[in-house]
């Protein structure tokens, strides 16, 4: 999928420090129902990019009553926010969006680049390695070709007399200890 045919899925949150906001002198002096009206409309504006401007539609879309708005829609609340084309927007959380878009593309460039570089490096390699293969003289046969009586299983053409030799001795052979051994106690 080409860069130009990609839907890019929005941010899904933001970063924020709760010491940060509560250093903040603006944030400090709101009442609580200021600070709660003020982190909702800073949330509608994450998740839609705006909210409306006019306080009695600002209560329809957040679901509460006009009085509740009006009573808590103060010039502390409002410094949180900058009028666009009769809407309210939050200037620091999309500014923190584009960031987060920026980075976002960088990253999607660099891993294409790398993506692409790794191919060809891997075309070379795959080349190179094809070239290295030692074709067969035309006396050779590959491993499929061998007639049948020219392959042999391990115990074939071995007789019961030095089958049992060979384990009776390997039986009675001490185990020399190695390191591994050693290590594992099993020496000692």
């Amino acid at each position: 999928m080409s860069t130009n045919t990609q839907r890019s899925r929005p941010a899904p949150a933001f970063q924020e420090y709760a010491s940060d906001m509560l250093a903040n002198s603006r944030y400090r002096t709101m009442s609580l129902a200021e600070r709660g009206l003020m982190d909702t409309m800073r949330r509608e504006c994450w998740v839609n990019g705006s909210i409306p401007k006019e306080p009695e539609e600002l209560a329809a879309y957040l679901g509460k009553p006009i009085e509740e708005i009006i009573t808590n829609l103060s010039v502390r609340v409002l410094e949180f926010f900058r009028e666009r084309n009769d809407l309210l927007i939050c200037p620091e959380l999309d500014a923190y969006r584009a960031g987060l878009e920026d980075r976002s593309k960088k990253m999607s460039v660099g891993g294409q680049r790398g993506g692409k570089a790794t191919q060809n490096k891997n075309k070379v390699v795959k080349a190179t390695l094809e070239a290295m293969v030692k074709p067969l003289s035309k006396d050779e046969l590959n491993r499929g070709e061998l007639s049948e009586d020219k392959k042999r299983s391990l115990g074939e053409g071995i007789t019961t007399e030095e089958m049992n030799a060979f384990i009776a001795e390997y039986e009675s052979t001490p185990v020399a200890p190695n390191a591994y051994y050693v290590a594992s106690k099993g020496g000692h």
